[in-house]
């Protein structure tokens, strides 16, 4: 039995010294694992206990052929992806979101026709994309965990939608 199989074992008898153990020894690992799809450090504590406490309820379905180190992280992820899409549930978005842009008073009334008709030949995919990007300032990799597309499908969609864009500016420059 080598020194993980032990500590797998006093875990699933609820041994608080095996639990200090792999605490210990994968801390820094599942941190970075949630961090990396949180992005901030107090949320990212947070889900670690919540990380260790599945880890302890779950411990007797632990396959031990399988690498514990993975499985632990495989829970970090889960549990942080499972938070990030609670959290992003409120994110439909919808173009009263943007009103302000629409109503700055900064902004000339061919300006707010323009940006208004630019809004209009988008379809809703292509639309959150775009004001995602461009008005939010999120990355293509943000904005496909928020919408629960792959990278690729997002990448794709937003360049259409620019291609759109560049269709309407040269038709209102032709005019």
């Amino acid at each position: 039995m080598t020194i993980e199989q032990e500590y797998i074992s006093k875990l699933k008898d609820k041994d608080e010294i095996a639990f200090e153990y792999v605490y210990n020894n994968t801390k820094r690992a599942v941190y970075s694992m949630v961090f990396s799809v949180i992005k901030n450090h107090q949320l990212t504590e947070d889900i670690m206990q919540d990380v260790y406490m599945k880890m302890l309820s779950s411990i007797h379905q632990y396959q031990e052929r399988t690498n514990f180190y993975n499985w632990l992280l495989q829970i970090a992820k889960n549990q942080a992806i499972d938070y990030y899409r609670k959290s992003s549930k409120s994110v439909k978005l919808d173009i009263t979101d943007y009103e302000e842009l629409i109503h700055d008073p900064e902004e000339t009334p061919d300006e707010k026709d323009q940006f208004n008709r630019m809004i209009e030949i988008l379809n809703d995919d292509e639309r959150t994309i775009v004001l995602l990007k461009v008005v939010d300032g999120l990355k293509h990799q943000q904005i496909a965990k928020i919408i629960k597309k792959p990278l690729g499908t997002v990448l794709w969609i937003y360049q259409r939608a620019i291609k759109k864009l560049e269709g309407l500016e040269d038709h209102d420059e032709k005019r």
